[in-house]
């Protein structure tokens, strides 16, 4: 009974650490792997997206200038030009807040589950804590037990020895009584 209690104890605690370890360390991994890897998506897709806006704006600037044929076509190109170069700046402007506003993001997300990690560590301690204090509890009582246990077993042998004793001591006396007569 003794060695399936023990086996059944180490059984529970294999699993029980298990437990802390996949709530302690995998768990945050897993989530910090997430939150970074749908940042870089995020922040790489803003990118593409600003470098192919840019290069379809300078291929179509490049196509324009090839249509000058005269003063009238040379104005409008340049005043294109005028225009694409402030939907350039504004463009950039807005990526360039897409992507402050992904890293802020991206940082108030690992702040959070940094501070999840340390409140979870912080609960699991004060829960290991608990029920270390309470084994430790548990045991002195079993010890407490056990001595008492141990004298009172002292206890029953020495009135069983002084019995014994008197017993004696009056078969002796009864003995001597006896032989006096």
């Amino acid at each position: 009974m003794s060695a399936e209690k023990t086996k059944t104890d180490s059984n529970q605690a294999t699993k029980q650490t298990s437990e802390q370890l996949e709530n302690a360390i995998v768990e945050p991994v897993r989530a910090y792997g997430a939150l970074t890897t749908d940042y870089f998506e995020q922040l790489f897709s803003a990118q593409f997206d600003a470098v192919r806006a840019f290069a379809d704006t300078s291929l179509a600037q490049s196509r324009s200038w090839l249509e000058v044929r005269d003063s009238d076509s040379l104005q409008q190109v340049i005043e294109q030009q005028q225009q694409a170069v402030r939907e350039m700046s504004e463009r950039l402007k807005e990526d360039t807040d897409k992507i402050r506003s992904l890293s802020q993001e991206y940082l108030k997300g690992t702040q959070q589950l940094m501070m999840e990690s340390m409140q979870s560590g912080q609960n699991q301690l004060e829960e290991n804590m608990q029920k270390g204090q309470k084994q430790f509890q548990e045991n002195l009582q079993k010890g407490q037990d056990q001595v008492e246990d141990s004298l009172q077993k002292d206890k029953d042998e020495v009135e069983d020895t002084q019995q014994k004793i008197q017993r004696q001591t009056d078969k002796s006396k009864k003995s001597i009584s006896t032989s006096d007569k």
